[in-house]
Formats: C-alpha cells, sequence, structure tokens
C-alpha cells in the first residue's frame, strides 16, 4: 500500500471536495474522487433521522477491535453493531475524513460556508430543492467562493419540468426503462435489475465530470454547477432499445437469457448439479456443437438430425435447452466450464458474491479487494479502484489510506486544524446541537 500511495504524485493532489452525498450515488463519485487522492470530507448529522441509510443497513461486521455497542434506541429495531459497522457504507466510503454537522441549524450552516471558502468541489444528492431551502445552493456558495465545482446528482435532474421530483436508484431505473428490459420473456412481468445500478454508474460520470471541470477551472480560473441526472444515465444503458424503437416503431421485448438474433444456438445459462449453481454456454459453430455433445456424453442429441446444423439447433431451441439441462445437471459448474473451455467452447460459471470473492483467480491477481484499517472493526478487504494507471495511484483507501470513516472521527482534525476552532468553542458547539 505504502508503494501505491507514496512512490507517485496523485492525480488530485491538493484537491478538497466537501462530500454532503449520502446512500450510494453520491458517494460513489466522491469515493472516486477520493482514489485519486482528494481529500473528501464527508459531513453527516447524528441525528437518527438524518444518518446515512448505509450507516444502519446490513450486512454488519460484529467482529475487529471495537466491542459492540448498542443503538440506544435512537432507531427502532435497528442493529446493536453502532453506526461503524455495515459494510455497504464502508465498502462505499473509504479514504474519506468524517465529521459531524448539524445543517438544520444557522451556525451549522455557517460553519458549512467556512468550509466551502477552503474547498475546490462540492457533491450533494439530496432532495432536488434540500439546499435551497437552506440558502446554501450554488448560487450562494459560489459568491462566497467563485471556484468552486458543485456537483448535484438527482433522480431526473434539477432542470426541466420535473425539478422538484424526488428518487432514489431503483426509481430512476424505471424511469430510465432498463427495468422493463430485464427478465424473462413475455407474459412473465419484467424481473428489473437485481442490483441499484442507476447509484453507481451515475457515480463515475460525476466524478468524470467534476475532474473534467478542474481541467476547465485550470484555464479559465471559474467554477461551474453541475446538474446530473440518473434516469438520463440510464438511458445510455439501454443499449440498442431506443434506436430500435425509433427505426421500426416496435417496443422492446425481452429475451431473457437467449440471443434472439444469433444464427447459433445452444446460447443461454443451464444448471448444473448443487443448489442454483448454473453455467453460461455459448456454441458458435457446428464443430463446437459436436465437441459440447462429446463432452457432456450426450449422444442422442448428437446423433438428432434436427441438431445437426445450427438452423435446426435454432428452429427446436425451447426442446434443446431442455434437454441439455438433463446433461448439464450431472456437472460441477467450474469443473464443466473448465473442461469446455479446452476444448474451444464458450463456458463460464455463474458466479456470486463469494465466487467473487473467495474464487476469482483474476480479481485476486488484479488485488481488487484490499485490506484497509477501520477505527472500529479493524482490518477490512475493501473493493478497489479497478483500474491501473501508470503515472499516478488510483488507490481506494485514498491518500489516507483507510476504510470508511467512524461518525464524527476526524472532527477535531477538521474544526481545529482546518478552521482554527478552540476547544472551548467546539464544546460550545457540540452543546448546542451544532457539531
Amino acid at each position: 500500500m505504502a508503494e501505491q500511495t507514496t512512490a507517485r504524485r496523485w492525480a488530485l493532489d491538493g484537491v478538497r471536495v466537501i462530500d454532503l452525498t449520502w446512500l450510494l450515488v453520491g458517494p460513489q463519485a466522491t469515493r472516486i474522487l477520493a482514489s485519486f487522492g482528494a481529500e473528501v470530507i464527508r459531513v453527516e448529522w447524528r441525528d437518527p433521522r438524518a444518518i446515512d441509510f448505509l450507516r444502519y443497513t446490513p450486512p454488519f461486521a460484529p467482529g475487529g477491535s471495537g466491542a459492540a455497542v448498542e443503538d440506544r434506541g435512537l432507531l427502532s429495531g435497528s442493529p446493536k453493531y453502532g453506526f461503524n459497522r455495515s459494510g455497504n457504507f464502508n465498502n462505499i466510503n473509504p479514504g474519506k475524513l468524517g465529521i459531524t454537522l448539524n445543517l438544520n441549524h444557522p451556525k451549522g450552516r455557517e460553519i458549512l460556508k467556512r468550509l466551502v471558502a477552503t474547498a475546490d468541489i462540492l457533491c450533494e444528492n439530496f432532495s432536488p430543492a434540500r439546499m435551497a431551502q437552506w440558502g446554501i445552493a450554488y448560487d450562494e456558495l459560489s459568491k462566497l467562493n467563485p471556484r468552486l465545482i458543485y456537483l448535484q446528482t438527482t433522480g431526473v435532474g434539477k432542470a426541466g419540468v420535473y425539478d422538484d421530483y424526488v428518487s432514489y436508484g431503483p426509481t430512476a431505473q424505471a424511469l430510465s426503462g432498463l427495468t422493463h428490459l430485464s427478465g424473462l420473456p413475455e407474459p412473465h412481468p419484467p424481473a428489473g435489475w437485481g442490483y441499484s445500478y442507476l447509484d453507481h454508474s451515475p457515480g463515475y460520470y460525476g466524478a468524470m465530470l467534476v475532474m473534467a471541470a478542474l481541467l476547465r477551472r485550470r484555464k479559465t480560473g471559474a467554477g461551474c454547477y453541475i446538474d446530473l441526472s440518473q434516469s438520463e444515465t440510464g438511458i445510455f444503458l439501454s443499449g440498442t432499445s431506443t434506436l430500435e424503437h425509433q427505426l421500426d416503431g416496435q417496443p422492446t421485448r425481452r429475451h431473457g437469457n437467449r440471443m434472439p438474433f444469433a444464427p447459433h444456438a445452444p446460447h443461454g445459462i443451464y444448471q448444473c448439479a448443487g443448489d442454483d449453481e448454473w453455467i453460461a454456454i455459448a456454441v458458435e459453430s457446428d464443430q463446437q456443437w459436436r465437441a459440447l455433445a462429446d463432452e457432456l456424453g450426450a449422444h442422442a442429441l448428437a446423433n438428432d438430425q434436427r441438431l445437426r446444423a445450427a438452423a435446426g439447433r435454432k428452429a427446436n431451441e425451447d426442446e434443446l435447452d431442455g434437454a441439455l439441462v438433463q446433461y448439464t445437471s450431472r456437472h460441477e459448474r467450474y469443473e464443466l466450464a473448465r473442461r469446455l473451455q479446452a476444448r474451444g467452447i464458450a463456458a463460464g460459471p455463474v458466479q456470486r458474491s463469494d465466487d467473487r470473492f473467495e474464487r476469482d483467480p483474476q480479481l485476486r491477481a488484479r488485488g481488487y479487494f484490499v485490506t484497509l484499517p477501520h477505527g472500529e472493526i479493524g482490518d477490512w478487504p475493501i473493493e478497489n479502484f479497478p483500474a491501473k494507471l501508470e503515472k499516478s495511484p488510483a488507490f481506494v483507501g485514498g491518500r489516507h489510506g483507510r476504510a470508511s470513516p467512524m461518525l464524527g472521527e476526524d472532527n477535531d482534525r477538521v474544526y481545529r486544524e482546518l478552521l482554527a476552532m478552540t476547544p472551548e468553542e467546539i464544546s460550545a458547539l457540540t452543546e448546542e446541537g451544532v457539531i
């Protein structure tokens, strides 16, 4: 880790980010900025009605260097591990500093203004009108700091006729059309995407837009406001569906695991031995079909005249898939995938999350999971940044080389060192419920 974080100059060295984000889409953007060396100061509040939802959602880490703590009734039904042990929160917020600040209090907003005056970037994904209601939207903050780059991420965008709509990632996915695209063919209902992708991919867009704004500021000296829409980002992920409708006027059809326009079969996901174990197989030639049937010992299928050529297999795809499962279900998915690959057939095991963490040699070789220290749970594995840079580090622990901040962990560091507050001031503000 020392080599990654100290041997080369950080791309965002000297850049300070005020992070007002929560849940996933906003923290994903600031996570990336921290991975490039920016100093990200995450601002939260202790009120259970305002605390980041991820802090009290499972899975939790019960072990580590800190003892489990009661929630003291702050949240009915919340886990008895406090607010620092969520695996999701830890994975999405590494490399950041963390402070508590009550923005509902006028003095809290004044302190935020002092922080913004020292910063390069502010990121937030509150409800669209929240910052304006507090009197600290971009128009006001840019008067204090004309060089400020302000990223606002909302479900459908701040500009437009839906400027007051509130949304979460799954809602944005539905609005973008992605929910409809995923699932088995009619008459089955849409399955939707199994995870909130529109909380993640817009985060990458947000980080890219902020870095582009930094380059622009180097040339002009001026900051800017960025209005990022989650649902519009999702339209980019819809593939050819929008274009297809433009050309033929027909609604998008779901095809499940198959490739309906590919001339070859079998091409899909097939059950293997065990509980919920599957393999993906894509045959692309008659020679591969014969090799597949031979490897599986499916002599009856190999001798079926209807299935010898690609056109016949495609015409009888339903029957073929049903028959093929009778053979694949006898085999362990990893072992079968290796055997099929050795015979030139595109095949791979369908992996679960535990497979990716424990059994994937490629991710292990690339150092995708790195262990970072956390103030309460001890050392913990975190997903690393997915790209390797030649001339500057890109490391999930950021310049601080650590996991996510505990709630208010860096209050002293930020308030005393950055804002030059005295211990007496900090104590008084704490008593008033400001910090």
